[in-house]
């Protein structure tokens, strides 16, 4: 009797196993851009997940719009252009109604250590405020933030908010500052100029926060005065350890080393975060050429090019060990959407194709091998028309969070 319904059990647990096989043994998390504070855009636990279908969909009603995203424990933390705040269930998107941040416009969002961190502007957009909540929206605390024309996407680590601002000009810039405020009062802890044009979020090794920006530096770059510059302080105290022309397109920190991307003879570099000095450098077969979009996990980093290939590099040496190109016949562009992501053996990419009329443009997501870059998937999404994207890897579920839309793929 014993051994007959042992079996019985036994089965029933093989059912459900083979029932949803590409459940993730743990809640996925996702809490800020990029996976963390190293903007490494990478999560080892997926499981391998292809992309077969859109299992659900959430849209910014009326007018409204997507003003950002994250994911702990399993679940979405979602703030509304309007101030809405929802959570979602990454693997069914049931919705929890939170609230609503009153007066606020929400423009990003990070959930870190049960805490979220909103970045906003006033509802009159005359003032940019970053602000801290529970993870039921109650307020902890608000700080407005400098009156500048420029605020950049901001990174949480190291008990900091770093966030960096500046001027808005047509020519190359000056006065820009990255400044990071204490997580547990939003004080300011320490300020740090970035003399440049400075874009994207600063990246964060250890205890090195860096920024990239484009500068003025006589008698190099491209003729206007300029060059791409890495500016890097020391995470706790905020004094400026090196600064250097490097690229920065994108920045990643992955085991001890900042790996910077741009084009030409440095398109690829791997740093040593404490001096800025250079581990090693690689550059692209063809002149045009970039790199751009990286993911770094798992012992490998991989990056998309500007004619539409993705390669897979050592992290340790910089040498390629396969690209796969993901251009479409009869399309004169094929563009990063997004990022890269990757983890549980594959990298995803979002490509959006097209010939420069509207009517031409479509968005596809690309599941490719980890191990030798075969493409595994190729999934069109239907009626896509974000401009923008952000890919995230969570609970066994891409999720594309657009300007408008979040849509989970499994």
């Amino acid at each position: 009797m014993i051994s007959r319904m042992a079996a019985v059990v036994a089965v029933c647990v093989a059912g459900a196993l083979l029932a949803d096989p590409a459940v993730a043994a743990t809640p996925g998390n996702w809490p800020q851009h990029g996976g963390g504070g190293a903007n490494d855009n990478y999560q080892s636990g997926t499981g391998g997940l292809d992309v077969r279908r859109q299992v659900w969909q959430r849209q910014a009603g009326g007018d409204d719009t997507v003003g950002g995203a994250a994911v702990a424990g399993g679940k979405v933390t979602v703030a509304y252009g309007k101030g809405a705040l929802r959570r979602v269930d990454v693997r069914t998107g049931a919705v929890t109604v939170l609230g609503r941040l009153a007066g606020r416009r929400p423009l990003q969002l990070a959930d870190v250590d049960g805490a979220l961190f909103v970045r906003s502007l006033e509802a009159d957009g005359t003032r940019s405020r970053l602000a801290s909540y529970t993870r039921d929206g109650a307020k902890r605390w608000e700080v407005p933030l400098p009156d500048d024309g420029a605020i950049l996407p901001f990174t949480v680590a190291g008990g900091h908010v770093l966030v960096t601002s500046g001027p808005k000009c047509r020519e190359l810039c000056t006065g820009f500052h990255l400044r990071a405020y204490r997580v547990r009062n939003g004080t300011l802890a320490w300020s740090g100029a970035v003399d440049g044009d400075a874009a994207g979020a600063p990246a964060v090794v250890g205890d090195v926060v860096v920024q990239g920006a484009y500068g003025p530096v006589r008698g190099t770059g491209d003729g206007s005065g300029g060059a791409s510059l890495l500016f890097a302080f020391n995470l706790k105290t905020g004094l400026r350890l090196w600064t250097r022309m490097r690229p920065g397109f994108s920045l990643v920190g992955h085991r001890g080393s900042l790996l910077a991307s741009g084009a030409g003879p440095e398109a690829l570099c791997s740093l040593a975060p404490a001096t800025g000095s250079v581990r090693w450098c690689r550059g692209t077969a063809a002149g045009d050429e970039w790199v751009d979009g990286l993911s770094a996990g798992g012992g490998a980093l991989f990056g998309y090019g500007l004619t539409g290939t993705v390669r897979r590099y050592d992290p340790t040496s910089g040498a390629a060990a396969w690209a796969t190109p993901l251009a479409l016949p009869g399309y004169q562009y094929n563009a990063l959407h997004a990022a890269l992501v990757s983890g549980g053996g594959h990298v995803y990419a979002a490509v959006k194709h097209g010939n420069f009329t509207p009517s031409s443009e479509f968005t596809e997501i690309v599941v490719l091998r980890a191990a030798d870059g075969a493409v595994v998937r190729r999934l069109r999404l239907a009626a896509y028309d974000d401009t923008s994207a952000e890919l995230m890897l969570a609970s066994g579920r891409l999720l594309v969070v657009g300007d408008r839309t979040i849509r989970a793929l499994g």
